[in-house]
């Protein structure tokens, strides 16, 4: 995997601060959202770090305590509603970090899977294109699609398709939502004819 390119010095402080957290309070993590996708697919503007962590959500009253106790504040309404969308917003500096704590068997397939590379001065476990394909393609929004085609095109011929169509399919009956398997194919096949 290639570096990607330097980030803003604020951007670049807010992740090595969060990533030298969890790596001192042993949590694993995979990078996610944009810078991920800066990583894996094709740079984009981006202004917070997105984050899945491997502890479950009972956890979430620890979790916030020690982010609290290194500085950040809790951006949630409270953290009732962080227990129903299973996320946790953290703030510092005006920058916020969005903390996912795993809660299915596909994302615990994407950190047997994770890759790690350097960003802004550290080493940071980032997703296999495959899993932040499914990653993205759950919430499904046009910013998604647009990272999942970048995705695609990065690495056109070289990823996993019966990984992607297991994965899909598996998402797709848990969720009762087809547009998942519908949105993938369409995707691929854009993404074959633009690539040829």
């Amino acid at each position: 995997m290639p570096t990607a390119k330097k980030l803003q010095p604020n951007l670049d402080d807010l992740l090595r601060k969060t990533i030298a957290l969890l790596d001192r309070w042993k949590i694993p993590y995979l990078l996610i959202g944009g810078l991920a996708v800066g990583i894996v697919g094709e740079a984009r503007a981006t202004q917070d770090v997105d984050l899945i962590i491997a502890v479950p959500l009972t956890d979430i009253d620890s979790i916030s305590k020690r982010a609290r106790a290194a500085g950040f504040s809790i951006a949630n309404a409270s953290l009732e509603e962080a227990r129903m969308t299973g996320a946790l917003r953290l703030t510092w500096g005006g920058l916020h970090v969005d903390v996912i704590f795993t809660s299915t068997e596909f994302e615990q397939s994407a950190f047997s899977r994770k890759q790690r590379v350097q960003l802004a001065g550290c080493s940071i476990d980032v997703p296999t294109p495959e899993d932040l394909i499914l990653l993205k393609l759950v919430p499904g929004r046009r910013k998604d699609f647009f990272d999942i085609e970048s995705i695609l095109l990065r690495h056109h011929g070289k990823l996993d398709l019966k990984y992607l169509e297991h994965w899909v399919q598996r998402l797709a009956d848990e969720m009762e939502d087809v547009r998942m398997w519908d949105t993938l194919q369409r995707l691929l096949k854009d993404t074959k004819t633009r690539a040829t």
